[in-house]
């Protein structure tokens, strides 16, 4: 009976750990596509710190999407975010030495990253939402 308790009480932990990962994978979504906006906005504006700022908090979110992929040891989602942490980091410093249009054209092959994890590893639920594919 006491080996069935703590069956059931690792697997809710499990699954509850499993769900809230899910969840900070999505906050971190949201976080990154109003944050490239305003990269995107300050890259025309000229504006370097602001750019390099919105850059640096892109890159420490693909930090962690990055983290959360090597967990599910999907190595090619762990790769788009490896990428994408490497060009925001890059955008960063062009924006720093006020290269806005570099910076702008890495902002664009750094998206494609986005872009190809998206493709790969998210589909469109019933209910219109988008959810996590791990195949």
């Amino acid at each position: 009976m006491r080996n069935a308790f703590l069956i059931v009480s690792a697997l809710a932990i499990s699954t509850s750990m499993f769900a809230q990962e899910e969840k900070d994978f999505q906050d971190w979504m949201k976080t990154t596509g109003a944050t490239a906006g305003s990269l995107r906005k300050n890259l025309e504006a000229k504006n370097g710190e602001a750019a390099a700022g919105d850059a640096k908090k892109l890159q420490d979110v693909f930090t962690q999407v990055h983290d959360f992929w090597m967990k599910k040891k999907i190595d090619n989602a762990t790769k788009f975010a490896s990428n994408a942490q490497n060009g925001f980091k890059e955008v960063g410093e062009l924006a720093t030495a006020g290269k806005f249009d570099e910076a702008s054209a890495t902002l664009k092959a750094t998206m494609a990253h986005c872009g190809g994890c998206h493709n790969a590893y998210r589909e469109k639920a019933a209910d219109g939402s988008w959810k996590i594919k791990y195949d």
